[in-house]
Order: C-alpha cells, then sequence, then structure tokens
C-alpha cells in the first residue's frame, strides 16, 4: 500500500474509510434485520431514502472520528501540540464535510457536524487517544441513531451494533498507523499554512 505523505492523501484516506465504514456497517446490519425481506426493501422508495439519510449522517460523525484520530498521529510522533492537532483536525474534517456533493439531506447536517468536530478539537485529549477507540464513539452513537430499523430492535441489538462498528475501526486505525509518514505529512501541513499566510 503507498504511503500517506501529504494533507492530501490523508483527507483523501479520510473521506474513502469513513465512507466504506458508514455505508458497508449499516447495509450489512440492515440486511441481517431484514433477513429475507431484504430485496424487497429496495423496491421501497421511503425505505431507500431513510437509508441514504442514515449513511450521510453515518458518514459525517465517522468523518470526524477519523480526523480526530488522524490528528493524534502527529502529537504522538512528538510533531505536534494539542492546538496543533486541533486545527489540522478540524481543517481535515471541515473540508471534507464541505466537499461532500449531495442532494439527499440538508447542508445545515454537516454544517452541524462540522461545528461538533470544532467543539471536540478543542478539548480533546491527543496523547491519550493516539490509539485504541477513545475518538470514535460519535459515529456509533450516530449508527444507533440514524440506523432505519424500529427502536425495539436497536435497543435489543445495541451491543452487537456497536461492536460492529468498533471492529471495523480497528483495520482501519492499524492501516492508518502504518501507512501514515507523520514527517513528511506535517511538513506538507505546515507549507501549506506558510503559503496561505504569504499569499492570502
Amino acid at each position: 500500500m503507498p504511503r500517506i505523505s501529504s494533507i492530501s492523501d490523508l483527507s483523501a484516506f479520510i473521506d474513502q474509510n469513513s465512507a466504506f465504514v458508514s455505508q458497508v456497517t449499516l447495509y450489512t446490519y440492515v440486511k441481517a434485520r431484514a433477513g429475507t425481506s431484504f430485496p424487497k426493501m429496495f423496491e421501497n422508495a421511503d425505505f431507500l431514502t431513510s437509508l441514504t439519510i442514515s449513511r450521510w449522517h453515518i458518514f459525517s460523525a465517522s468523518v470526524c472520528d477519523l480526523s480526530l484520530f488522524a490528528a493524534a498521529q502527529f502529537r504522538k510522533s512528538d510533531h505536534a501540540d494539542d492546538p496543533t492537532c486541533a486545527a489540522i483536525s478540524i481543517e481535515l474534517g471541515s473540508n471534507i464535510l464541505k466537499s461532500v456533493e449531495q442532494t439527499d439531506v440538508d447542508p445545515k447536517v454537516f454544517t452541524a457536524m462540522i461545528r461538533q468536530l470544532k467543539a471536540r478539537a478543542k478539548t480533546a485529549d491527543y496523547s491519550t487517544h493516539a490509539k485504541g477507540d477513545g475518538f470514535f464513539s460519535h459515529s456509533s452513537d450516530a449508527f444507533m441513531a440514524w440506523a432505519p430499523v424500529v427502536d425495539e430492535f436497536k435497543e435489543l441489538d445495541e451491543e452487537i451494533m456497536r461492536n460492529s462498528m468498533h471492529l471495523r475501526w480497528i483495520g482501519i486505525r492499524r492501516e492508518m498507523a502504518n501507512r501514515l509518514d507523520t514527517d513528511r505529512t506535517f511538513s506538507n501541513w505546515i507549507e501549506q499554512k506558510n503559503q496561505t499566510r504569504f499569499t492570502g
């Protein structure tokens, strides 16, 4: 696998893997819950709309979670202090969510998530959560809140649902840790900041 050696590489990794986690986790669960009636559900326009809306909410929460984790890698490598990590995570998540092209949900969904990301980023413990799942509760919460399944089933399935999200993230966190070149990526971020300062 190629190394992640720039902010654009890191942004693409977050975007792609957030989309993967949100879609696969959601569809796998709904398919398991629906059983043999799953194919027929895709003939129901209202259900498809609900599924799409759910996916965007889970995606946006996933982007924020993974952006915070990505920024923490620069704290772990001693490239950045907490305020700098906050700036990096906000920039990563905000740019991805602002660039989403869709007509399924109100853009205010993404605006609200960016606002939440900014609040989380400013108080995050980047040292403690540079490993593990400390930053990943919001995507799990979004999955619980937005999956288009009756609340009774979600109450029964909560442990299964949260574990399925947790397991999806383990491999992605490991892949990021293995592929991310923190030296080059952080240098690229600093270079971009300097260019903006002198040209903006």
